[in-house]
Parts: structure tokens; sequence; C-alpha cells
């Protein structure tokens, strides 16, 4: 041991500790008899089809969160909400408490973190609009990507995907983003 490990203590001793785990660890049991090996492969085969039963029962879900995450568009932060089926408000805290959306100082409009927009989660819409002095100004939103709202039915308490939007069969999302207005 000293010799394979140089001498060092610190890497004897993670030498000598793997060692102990490995032959601590417990060694499979092969079956001595036809009715051990008989009862083996019954528990195996029940473990099999338990776990088939619940990749089978998550199947729609997996596949609608797929749809989604491959589709195109953009929703607002409202539309978003009520797509994933939860209050606006509780969709809106969540993700300013969670670094997805945040506002500067006094301004009421919200803005996508970078690491989020990086991501494809999220992406700024800019719209230009004529105030009532007759001035042209620009105003960000914050849109949701469809694969930002897989990632949010995953993560957001009491979130999930609409029953009618995993039996649509054409995408129900538009093809290019919304123009500015």
């Amino acid at each position: 041991m000293n010799l394979i490990t140089g001498y060092r203590a610190d890497l004897r001793l993670k030498v000598i500790d793997r060692l102990m785990e490995l032959e601590a660890a417990p060694t499979f049991k092969a079956p001595t008899n036809m009715r051990e090996a008989l009862m083996l492969a019954l528990d195996q085969q029940e473990e099999i089809e338990r776990q088939k039963a619940l990749i089978d029962a998550a199947a729609p879900k997996v596949a609608a969160l797929d749809r989604i995450s491959t589709a195109d568009g953009s929703y607002g932060l409202t539309e978003a909400a009520k797509i994933l089926q939860i209050k606006p408000k509780a969709l809106i805290a969540f993700m300013a408490t969670s670094q997805w959306i945040y506002r500067r100082n006094n301004a009421k409009n919200w803005l996508a973190y970078q690491a989020k927009i990086d991501a494809g989660y999220l992406w700024h819409k800019i719209a230009t609009y004529t105030d009532p002095n007759g001035e042209e100004k620009t105003r960000d939103t914050v849109k949701v990507l469809p694969k930002g709202l897989a990632k949010l039915a995953q993560i957001v308490p009491g979130a999930k995907i609409d029953p009618d939007l995993m039996q649509m069969e054409a995408r129900p999302f538009a093809k290019s983003p919304e123009p500015a207005s």
C-alpha cells in the first residue's frame, strides 16, 4: 500500500477508505436452488412491470412537454400562466423570485435575466407606440418561449399543461414571432 500510494498519507487514506467501502458492499448472492431462482425471476419481473407502468403513465406528459419545447412562437406572462393553469400573479411572483425576470428601479415593465434569454427560455419583444403627447416610444415586453414553458411546467409549484394541448394534432403555436405594434 505504501508503495502504491507513494508514501502520501492523504492518498493512502483515500485508497484504504475506498477498499473498505468495496469490501463492505453487499455482494450478489446467486440462487442455490430452483425455488430461489424462480423467486428472484418473479421479483425482477414485478419490478419491470412496475417501472413500465410508471413510464406508460408519464408518456402523455413527456409528449406534451416535448411538443411544447420544440414548437415555434412566444407568449406573454399572462398567456403563459393560463397555459400552465396557474394564476398570472403566482407565475410572475415565482419568476421574479427565481431570477427569471426583474424590474429596474421605478419601472413598470418586466425584463428577463440574460441567463434565461441565453438558455432559450425567454426573449424581449420591443414594440413602438405613440404616447398621448405624440412622441414615439418603445416598450420592452418579456415573452416566454416554448422551451421556457416546458421548463416552467416542470419547476413551478402547481403548474400543469392543459390536457387539451396534449391532444392537439396541429402545432398550437405561431410560426413566427408577433409583429411589433
